[in-house]
């Protein structure tokens, strides 16, 4: 004799899911409207439309550097702390230095205390954060160069299959390529191919995948089957 299974219990919508859905979809439709005008839309209809885009667009803007704001706050606040309780605060105490440097050269190019002549760009501060920039830079591109060598090593011990012989063959002719040896000229034609074929391709797979994705989400949000609203 079968047992009688229990009727699965229907989830019962919330008011918080019903007003987020309500809120959410038709000022998504309206931001999509006012960046891709629609041909059939009257006139007033979509100047309205994107109007009302372009305040949300300011609106996340706005929340967005508050976002980021708060993100510097934070930081500091944590390297503060790193710093008063002692040990390996030197990091930290540079970071902060650092900061506060940037600030300070930003803030005073502002008010016209220090100028070049000819120039009204804040030469000063943007030579400081590129010098900053380019060793990170350089710092994080020697951890690559590091980090494809181990790769390599790690890969053909552990198993040489064609992959992974096609994998470390086009790291050492791109990393030999980029060298000043001479008489590998040729190495350096094969690199820039490289570059400008396979990788490119691949470049432009991830990015069409990223803007599916990027579709599929949005198309979930549009029609309220997104997790969110389910939750």
């Amino acid at each position: 004799m079968m047992q009688n299974q229990p009727a699965p219990r229907r989830r019962r919508l919330r008011l918080g899911t019903v007003l987020l859905a309500a809120v959410t979809i038709p000022l998504a439709l309206v931001t999509l409207l006012g960046l891709e005008p629609f041909p059939l839309l009257p006139e007033p209809f979509s100047s309205a439309a994107g109007t009302i885009s372009r305040l949300l667009l300011d609106i996340v803007a706005i929340t967005a550097a508050f976002s980021v704001f708060a993100g510097v706050v934070n930081l500091l606040r944590v390297h503060v702390s790193n710093v008063r309780r002692g040990g390996t605060g030197l990091y930290s105490l540079l970071t902060i230095l650092t900061f506060l440097l940037i600030i300070v050269l930003h803030v005073v190019e502002r008010f016209s205390v220090i100028t070049v002549e000819g120039s009204t760009n804040p030469i000063l501060t943007l030579t400081a954060m590129d010098s900053i920039q380019v060793a990170t830079e350089s710092a994080l591109a020697g951890m690559v160069f590091f980090f494809l060598v181990y790769a390599a090593f790690r890969l053909m011990r552990r198993r040489v299959t064609l992959w992974s012989t096609l994998f470390v063959t086009t790291a050492i002719v791109v990393l030999i390529g980029y060298s000043p040896l001479p008489g590998l000229e040729f190495l350096s034609g094969f690199r820039e191919w490289l570059l400008r074929v396979p990788v490119a391709a691949g470049t432009r797979g991830l990015l069409i995948g990223i803007a599916l994705g990027t579709i599929a989400v949005s198309i979930r949000v549009l029609t309220g089957q997104d997790r969110t609203f389910r939750e």
